[in-house]
């Protein structure tokens, strides 16, 4: 279904990230493959992590950007571009499928030139940062390019890397393969299965298999939190993958560790804004404290995935809840108005956020940021024989079997316009923040939901409309694991106090991904009165400070929790 969106704010964001990503040089991102490979670059290659044992998984993300912008929109260089870096990667590729921007030599060769030896921890693989992170990016937008273009080359590529890691991996016992997999591998799983689910050859299945960790999902599987002090975006990728590789075939258990996984870092571990961590790790359950390095934001990204996912198994509205609170509160603020992306959102009283540079960072989060403004079209609408409207953002969808328009009437009303005949049945989903959401359609009310859905079933015509009440109010939460603190959201957004660019540094573009962590403390004064007011088009007034919507900040200090008296 091909979704076009018209709301400014994501409109805009969508703008800005195109004009980011088009910005950057194929020949710069595939420098360390040509390296790799023993090959004279055609540009120098970019700095920050992609200069250092990492690079080359930004080309990955790169590709996979560039494969859902065509899909959003139609975007011919951005399919002219895909297919340049596949033509590319095919040039360099070894006669025995190896591809990566690092040597193999250095990397893979001391793992399986020494099964017995090699050493693993959580960040390296004989002494390698990451290998299998890095070769899951450019697997992943292999992957990505044949699904969402068609390029054929992409899959041919991916198929020889696919048969490297099995041929790899299959040498390995017991005791090595839990050695190995003790050192982050991205989503391996996850692309492998997609590859066998696109090929039937079931090395492929095997090899995915081969990724998914039972030390760790069999203890999620019975129900147990043991995510305590985990490197949090390690996991997910994990889960996502064991949860392809499910629904290939693999084991029941793959289902419910992907459930309580969710259930557990959704509920237990997650901030104000969707996203979760302290330093990039997973603290003690239940503990959020305030700090300037929580919620990773490509951690959000993988979790919006992940919802995604389950939500294709259960269509229960729960899972876009939380799409849709993440996606407004975090994914939305961590774009610049030039396209930089955040790392970090700390969320400290008197906080600011740091942002990647041009050409000096290349981090994980400005990665999956580069993919960010061209995914999030295809989670307001899904068509799979009914049509479900899961995300309230005004646009509009097509497909062959039904074509519709989402547009704001008032502040708190839209309408759903069929602009093509169709017979079956509509789900809306109620948002969990809207106690009076109801429907108004052929001179009848809806409004009884079902997994968090109502339903309309009819023979709509072309023209026909649907009205959709969603009526918002501000509300004060209190923070569960200090009382103390409170936050305030309006309807889907949550709210916060620009607290000015005092004491900031003269730019918050930073080369470093901790840079600036350590900042100065400012006076953030005590509540005194946490009675909300509306003054304003979404303005609001809390003891005499203004609030706007945290995503409206992006450069400065800012409040998002609150002290009270």
């Amino acid at each position: 279904m091909r979704v076009v969106i018209s709301d400014k704010i994501f409109s805009d964001y969508f703008e800005t990230g195109r004009k980011m990503l088009m910005n950057l040089s194929p020949d710069r991102l595939l420098a360390p493959c040509f390296e790799a490979m023993g090959r004279i670059p055609e540009s120098e290659r970019y700095g920050g992590w992609e200069a250092k044992g990492i690079s080359g998984h930004t080309l990955g993300h790169y590709m996979s950007a560039l494969s859902f912008l065509f899909s959003a929109n139609g975007d011919k260089t951005a399919k002219q571009k895909a297919e340049y870096c596949v033509g590319k990667l095919k040039e360099l590729q070894g006669d025995n499928g190896y591809i990566a921007g690092f040597p193999e030599s250095e990397s893979f060769d001391k793992v399986f030139g020494d099964p017995d030896g090699f050493t693993a921890d959580g960040f390296a693989l004989a002494g390698w940062w990451v290998p299998y992170y890095s070769l899951h990016k450019i697997f992943r937008g292999l992957i990505d390019i044949y699904e969402n273009i068609g390029t054929k080359d992409s899959l041919d590529v991916a198929e020889k890397l696919g048969e490297w890691v099995y041929n790899t991996t299959r040498s390995l016992n017991s005791e090595q393969r839990l050695r190995l997999l003790k050192c982050e591998y991205g989503g391996m799983n996850d692309v492998l299965s997609r590859l066998y689910k696109h090929t039937g050859n079931q090395k492929f299945k095997t090899a995915s298999e081969f990724f998914c960790e039972e030390n760790l999902l069999l203890p999620l599987s019975r129900g147990e939190d043991a995510l305590s002090g985990l490197h949090a975006n390690t996991q997910i990728p994990k889960i996502i993958g064991a949860l392809q590789v499910y629904s290939n075939g693999g084991a029941d258990y793959y289902y419910s560790a992907a459930e309580f996984f969710w259930d557990t870092v959704v509920n237990n571990r997650s901030y104000a804004i969707g996203g979760h961590g302290v330093g990039e790790h997973f603290g003690n359950i239940g503990e959020l404290p305030l700090k300037t390095n929580t919620c990773e934001t490509c951690n959000t990204n993988n979790m919006i995935t992940l919802s995604r996912m389950l939500w294709e198994k259960t269509r229960d509205g729960k899972y876009f809840d939380y799409i849709e609170k993440a996606l407004f509160n975090h994914i939305l603020p961590s774009q610049d108005e030039k396209g930089m992306k955040t790392y970090f959102v700390g969320l400290e009283p008197g906080n600011f956020k740091v942002y990647s540079t041009p050409e000096n960072s290349f981090w994980c989060c400005f990665g999956s940021g580069l993919e960010n403004p061209f995914t999030y079209n295809k989670l307001i609408f899904n068509y799979d024989k009914n049509l479900y409207v899961n995300l309230y953002i005004d646009s509009s969808a097509e497909s062959e079997n039904v074509s519709v328009r989402l547009a704001s009437v008032g502040d708190d009303t839209k309408i759903l316009e069929f602009t093509s005949d169709y017979e079956g049945a509509v789900y809306f989903r109620k948002p969990h923040w809207c106690s009076d959401f109801k429907l108004l359609y052929g001179g009848s009310e809806f409004s009884v939901s079902d997994n968090g859905y109502v339903k309309i079933s009819d023979s709509f015509k072309k023209g026909d409309i649907v009205k959709i009440y969603l009526p918002r109010k501000s509300e004060k939460h209190i923070k569960k694991d200090a009382p103390k603190f409170v936050y305030f959201t309006y309807g889907e957004t949550l709210l916060a106090e620009y607290m000015g660019d005092g004491d900031c540094p003269e730019s918050d573009w930073a080369a470093g991904e901790n840079d600036f962590t350590e900042q100065k403390q400012i006076c953030c004064p005590p509540l005194k009165s946490t009675d909300i007011k509306k003054c304003g088009d979404m303005r609001f007034s809390v003891d005499g400070r203004l609030l706007v919507p945290f995503y409206e900040i992006l450069h400065g200090r800012y409040r998002v929790y609150f002290e009270t008296e």
